[in-house]
């Protein structure tokens, strides 16, 4: 399972943690481990190229991002992808999990 963990402070996003595989399908052809990658690298590279003050970290099954901002472009990049994580888990929710920390 994909587990999307995210944590909002004084109405800011401060950080994004997603984890895991969805195993819906077989490597290489599982639709929502294909779906949340392609949002969380899109949103990876929108948030480098502000080239501010944000964590971005990629492992091997996770992706971290921490936000050491307050700008308004970037509360509402993570709201974007929230809601878009939150879509797939309306369809797919025995693969993956959104969850405020």
């Amino acid at each position: 399972m994909i587990r999307a963990v995210y944590e909002v402070k004084d109405g800011n996003y401060v950080s994004l943690n997603v984890s895991g595989h969805a195993e819906y399908g077989e490597y290489g052809k599982d639709l929502v481990c294909a779906s949340v990658s392609s949002i969380m690298f899109g949103f990876m590279n929108a948030l480098d190229a502000l080239d501010e003050k944000i964590e971005i970290e990629q492992l091997e099954n996770e992706i971290v991002i921490i936000n050491h901002t307050n700008l308004e472009v970037v509360i509402d990049y993570f709201e974007l992808v929230i809601m878009q994580l939150k879509t797939i888990e309306e369809s797919y929710g025995n693969f993956i999990r959104v969850e405020r920390k």
